[in-house]
């Protein structure tokens, strides 16, 4: 945590590209209030972000629920999202204050890329006269260097409320993408403010409401991904269609389906229909897709993988249930308390045989985060506590021939510690310094 002007200014949202402005390209322009987008934006909300599950991931999250294989039916994993894909969005986190006259102010702040160390800080004026209708202009930096301009206009909705909507763009006059938030007022002299910058042209909301069906068979619902305020699956009318309502606007968001059709029937049609796009495919074809088109100029794409959920002897590999927690293990729900000075917990998990799937986070807040995967056998995060915990399950695959010789490793802060398998089940805690622990618990199964 850092401190900037003796404020401590967490960051509390994940974020993605480099950032900020044109200062030439929209000052001036007149901004409609920002249309409601699929995220609370309010001063103090925080959230993290969902990775999009691999196939492993499925493979594990599905294979203990689901029929696998048989005689008369073949079960598919069809999973898709829509939306901007590469995550090419970055989070604004800071404080404005008024000037003497109260026509305009100033503005200071932090930003921070998705996953990642990189971060760096935004500055600059804004006006805000009776009407209500006010620019704003500045640059930001990563570290010591220059990294480019904002502008845009400052609205206020209300005495308390406003927005702020523009584009970014780099110090070098190469073009960046658009910018927007809102700000609240929290006292006379001034208040706070978070938003967006994203490396494309727009900040609006698309709509892909839609429908998976299939001609034969059976469609079900196994999770959704990145799901937010007014994103819902519709009621069900009949077994073999799932309809869903979707907005995006800085982000993605995706559904996880089991198709159950029949053997005999090779030739049912599977149909995925959104207010964008439209695809068909025959089961077949289904056994084994991955499909990525973009739908429009601003660079929205949709993104298909489908499988077959092939039937696995239960004898070729030991499963194993990881928890791990890491922090001040005493704290009831492991919520931090922000005003605290935090202690690094970025790490990594592996293990020499087999592969590592993740079940899911536990307590990570502002700023923690897993990063992308480029292998099976290893899990890296970025987590950070000050008076509570964070943590991770994982379950772990190992062939059984490889048994004897695979080992776990879990590294986190300052803490690094090797179990063989067989030393791996149990109840293991660790004394990490400073009233902090690590506490490893796994299980068979």
């Amino acid at each position: 945590m850092r401190r900037i002007g003796g404020i401590a200014w967490a960051l509390t949202l994940v974020a993605a590209m480099c950032m900020i402005a044109g200062a030439s390209a929209i000052v001036g322009s007149n901004v409609a209030p920002a249309p409601a987008g699929t995220q609370d934006v309010g001063i103090g909300a925080g959230y993290t972000v969902e990775p999009w599950p691999s196939e492993e991931a499925l493979v594990s999250d599905v294979a203990r629920d689901l029929p696998q294989d048989d005689a008369a039916n073949v079960t598919i994993i069809l999973a898709a999202r829509w939306g901007y894909l590469d995550e090419p969005f970055a989070a604004l986190l800071g404080r404005w204050h008024f000037n003497d006259t109260r026509t305009g102010g100033a503005f200071e702040g932090q930003w921070r890329i998705l996953g990642s160390r990189i971060a760096g800080e935004l500055q600059g004026r804004f006006t805000l006269p009776r009407s209500g209708d006010g620019e704003f202009r500045g640059t930001w930096t990563v570290g010591s260097r220059e990294g480019g301009f904002l502008a845009g206009a400052w609205v206020r909705v209300d005495d308390t409320h406003g927005l702020f909507r523009g584009r970014w763009n780099f110090t070098d006059g190469r073009p960046g993408g658009a910018v927007g938030g809102t700000w609240v007022r929290l006292g006379e002299p001034g208040g706070g403010f978070r938003g967006h910058a994203i490396a494309a042209p727009t900040l609006d909301p698309v709509d892909w409401d839609g429908f998976l069906s299939t001609t034969d068979g059976s469609v079900r619902v196994l999770r959704t991904v990145r799901f937010e305020r007014g994103d819902e699956i519709l009621p069900r009318t009949d077994r073999q269609t799932v309809g869903w309502n979707s907005t995006t606007t800085v982000n993605w968001d995706g559904i996880v389906f089991a198709i159950r059709v029949p053997r005999a029937d090779p030739g049912a049609t599977v149909t995925l229909n959104a207010t964008q796009i439209e695809f068909s495919w025959t089961s077949r074809e289904l056994g084994r897709l991955h499909v990525r088109e973009r739908t429009d100029r601003a660079g929205h794409e949709i993104e298909v993988v489908a499988f077959i959920l092939q039937r696995r002897p239960a004898f070729d590999y030991a499963r194993i249930q990881i928890g791990m927690r890491w922090g001040n293990l005493s704290a009831r729900d492991g919520a931090d308390d922000l005003a605290r000075t935090s202690t690094s917990w970025d790490g990594f998990a592996q293990i020499t045989y087999g592969g590592l799937v993740v079940e899911r986070t536990l307590s990570f807040e502002r700023g923690d985060a897993l990063l992308p995967r480029d292998n099976r056998v290893s899990v890296v995060w970025l987590s950070a506590t000050t008076t509570g915990w964070d943590g991770l399950v994982l379950v772990a695959l190992v062939p059984l021939d490889h048994a004897d010789g695979t080992y776990f490793t879990i590294h986190a802060g300052t803490f690094t510690h090797v179990f063989t398998l067989r030393e791996l089940p149990g109840d293991h805690t660790f004394d990490a310094g400073n009233g902090n622990q690590v506490e490893v618990r796994a299980v068979r199964g």
